[in-house]
């Protein structure tokens, strides 16, 4: 049988099968790995139908007030309706003129950005519609790598799709409204018009309709606030969009086009003021409950956002009266700072610390992201432009160059302020800094070195290794050679005679608590700073006794309350319960000090729940130490460095506490406590070069003041319970005298001890057991001396 001879399947056609199919199986291979999740979150109808329904999270305080929600900041929901037509025909017309007829994907405009940027090279724009830009907003981008624009893009439009099957096209135009960025941290179309022309979205002129729509392409680039020229410019277009598509005609396009760019800006547009820096800290606290609640206890909540009401232990009365007191002080302060920095300016041209901040910024970050050569951001660093200044008398309108005003923020002094419960662990009041809006950074959390606010915690491991409060201690200059020959000096410089222990810490003498360190040692001093909730790690040096350790105001003022706890430092509790939006109770916190993060769920029973500042509770100090440190810190108010209160100040309630002012004035802290509340504050600036070089610089001018308005404003707050005159009976049952001299003058003592042990009262002690055997002599070398007839030079001869 005679075969068949097949002619081979021609070349060109393998060639051009290869060539179509490849990307075409490519494609479909990266289609189903974006399905299926690899390049970032694709959800499911279920969980899109969910977005118009999620309530915002409500907070309420430990009295009942409600004191904020969580849902963005700077969000104002507003409906449809609500919005002016011409906002709405603008937006259209400059971002998606077919939004009504698309599927949420518009292929004629993909169709134009593929012939004319990929193969022609020229900028065609991104081709998203408002449904993709609306599934980037709610569900942001993440980064991949090189092919992650292209993926960004697919993941956009599956979600789009969905959006689409979800909701109708005035319920996606409601959702974008509401939720697309505006730049400055502002979303949503009802904050952006009262950000930038103080008014409502519903009053936008044509004028100002346009020019937020116009902001949409690029928030930085086109702020009109920062940059109103290149903002006109792109309102312009956007009225020439309106006039083609016939959404206005041709003589109001015309005159809208020679109107000026009139913004009236409002920087503080939409922030709730109340208590920012603790919300910030509720919103972590909430996160790890419902964490645990969705993976332990068959809870369903997906986000803190999703209408929950939030029992907090903030008291907005006391939250209230550390922030006027934060604010009195401060304003103050920064007067007197600001004359100084005027004779000595702090920041010089080109400084290093200021680039370093701009290039941590948003606007440099958005800039970048624009696709700005660095010769143009430098360009935009430099140039003056209208800006809006934070000052302590209101708001000012200036031309300030970003490196200006980077400069201008980064002078000034800033403060924390934190109370807490000393038996609940319930924190009362968190102020993080002068300002959220432009000093985010939490001055309660950030980590300093104390000062001699730390002393209390050297004085009570001493009294744990056996000392009492009337044990005296030499006040002497001494040299200590095993650490650099540091030599440790008293802030009035006075040297001399004995000062009894309470006495020592009363007026902060450093001589004595140096010597008392190297006694006690580094290792007792470091297992009670343990026992009291210190985390830090202290030191391996004398200097600790100093407080050179960094700490964050927050770890110090908690270990305070072990002195008020019988011992027991208690941890920071920011939630007591939590309820669906239909009354369901799905938290409640423990009340007993031994159950502080113990939960009791009608969900699940009860369950362990590691919060953000749990830990394992640490055994204190014994609670006649505690109450021998309240004892002491009682009397540094009373007669010592924190006397202002009492004279000053007029509080007259049982009171402690010690002030702490750092190496160079850096910082100044007071720690103080009432039987009921342990509270702490700081002042400080953003860095060592941000300081006081003179008057006030120590902390009994700069802390200690915000801690005396504080407890005014409390006693003059009659919703308040008056502080009590005396600490409970508990918390002073020390088994110690506290009935002695505060010093003893035993100089004629002293010098004899000095001449038979071969030491100087007079000259700096240099503490180095070798050289003191070496020193010493013998007693007839001592006397040879005293007569004038024996040389230390004579015991080098030999």
């Amino acid at each position: 049988m005679k075969s068949k001879h097949l002619s081979p399947f021609p070349h060109w056609k393998k060639v051009l099968s290869v060539a179509v199919l490849t990307p075409i199986l490519l494609f479909m291979f990266i289609f189903l790995l974006t399905l299926l999740g690899l390049f970032g979150h694709v959800p499911g109808t279920k969980e899109i139908s969910n977005i118009h329904q999620a309530n915002a999270t409500v907070l309420i305080s430990s009295d009942g007030v409600e004191i904020g929600s969580f849902q963005n900041q700077n969000v104002s929901n507003i409906s449809l309706n609500e919005v002016d037509t011409k906002f709405l025909n603008a937006l259209l017309a400059i971002e998606d003129i077919r939004f009504r007829s698309h599927n949420g994907i518009d292929y004629k405009a993909l169709g134009r950005v593929f012939i004319k940027t990929i193969l022609l090279g020229e900028n065609a724009g991104g081709g998203s519609t408002i449904t993709q830009q609306l599934a980037k907003n709610l569900y942001p981008r993440e980064e991949y790598g090189r092919f992650s624009l292209f993926t960004d893009k697919l993941r956009e439009m599956i979600i789009a799709r969905r959006i689409e099957s979800v909701y109708s096209k005035d319920e996606i135009l409601e959702l974008y409204l509401n939720h697309v960025s505006f730049g400055e941290d502002t979303f949503g179309i009802e904050m952006a018009s009262y950000r930038f022309f103080s008014k409502s979205s519903s009053d936008l002129s044509l004028n100002e309709a346009a020019t937020l729509a116009g902001v949409l392409k690029a928030t930085t680039y086109y702020n009109p606030h920062r940059n109103p020229e290149r903002a006109k410019a792109r309102r312009d277009l956007v009225i020439r969009q309106m006039e083609k598509y016939s959404l206005i005609d041709e003589e109001t396009a015309s005159e809208t086009i020679t109107e000026p760019l009139a913004t009236r800006y409002n920087r503080s547009a939409g922030l709730q003021n109340l208590a920012p820096y603790f919300k910030v800290q509720v919103r972590k606290e909430l996160s790890t409950i419902l964490d645990t609640l969705n993976i332990k206890g068959d809870l369903n909540v997906e986000s803190p956002d999703q209408g929950l009401i939030v029992h907090t232990t903030l008291n907005s009365r006391i939250q209230n009266a550390a922030e006027e007191a934060v604010k009195a002080q401060m304003k103050e302060l920064q007067q007197i700072f600001d004359r100084e920095v005027d004779r000595n300016p702090i920041f010089g041209e080109d400084d290093p610390e200021i680039i370093r901040v701009w290039e941590q910024s948003a606007q440099f970050r958005e800039l970048k992201a624009e696709g700005l050569s660095e010769q143009e951001i430098q360009v935009i660093l430099h140039e003056p432009a209208p800006s809006l200044l934070f000052s302590w008398e209101g708001y000012r309108q200036v031309e300030l160059s970003p490196y200006n005003e980077i400069r201008y923020y980064l002078s000034f002094l800033n403060a924390g302020f934190f109370a807490i419960d000393p038996v609940t662990g319930h924190v009362k009041s968190w102020v993080g800094g002068i300002d959220y809006r432009h000093f985010p950074y939490d001055q309660v959390l950030a980590s300093r070195q104390p000062g001699s606010a730390f002393k209390p915690i050297l004085y009570a491991s001493a009294i744990e290794s056996g000392r009492t409060p009337c044990d005296y201690q030499r006040n002497i200059l001494a040299q200590y050679a095993s650490y650099d020959d540091w030599t440790p000096r008293n802030n009035n410089e006075e040297y001399g005679g004995r000062y009894s222990l309470q006495a020592a810490l009363a007026q902060s003498v450093n001589t004595v608590a140096v010597q008392l360190a190297a006694e006690t040692g580094m290792e007792q001093i470091g297992e009670t700073a343990r026992q009291m909730g210190i985390r830090t790690s202290l030191p391996d040096g004398l200097s600790v006794a100093l407080g050179t350790a960094q700490m964050s105001l927050m770890e110090l003022t908690t270990a305070y309350t072990s002195f008020l706890n019988e011992g027991k430092p208690v941890e920071p509790i920011f939630i007591t319960k939590i309820y669906t939006d239909e009354g369901e109770l799905i938290y409640e916190g423990g009340e007993k000090e031994n159950e502080s993060n113990q939960i009791h769920l009608p969900v699940s029973g009860s369950l362990k729940i590691e919060t953000p500042f749990s830990s394992q509770p640490p055994d204190g100090i014994s609670d006649a130490t505690a109450a021998t440190m309240v004892a002491m810190l009682e009397k540094t108010v009373n007669e010592g460095t924190g006397n202002p209160l009492r004279t000053r100040f007029q509080i007259n309630h049982a009171l402690g506490g010690k002030t702490g002012t750092t190496q160079n004035f850096t910082d100044g802290w007071f720690i103080g406590f009432t039987p009921d509340l342990v509270f702490g504050t700081r002042v400080g600036g953003w860095n060592h070069r941000v300081r006081f070089r003179e008057y006030p610089a120590y902390a009994s001018q700069t802390a200690l003041p915000i801690a005396g308005l504080f407890l005014q404003k409390l006693s003059q707050d009659n919703a308040l319970s008056s502080p009590p005159e005396k600490f409970y009976s508990h918390q002073i049952d020390s088994p110690f005298s506290m009935e002695c001299r505060d010093t003893r003058n035993d100089r004629i003592t002293d010098r004899i001890r000095d001449f038979f042990t071969g030491k100087s009262s007079d000259e700096p002690r240099v503490v180095d057991h070798e050289d003191e055997k070496k020193n010493r002599g013998n007693i007839f070398k001592r006397i040879g001396r005293g007569l004038g007839i024996v040389n230390d030079d004579d015991d080098e001869k030999h």
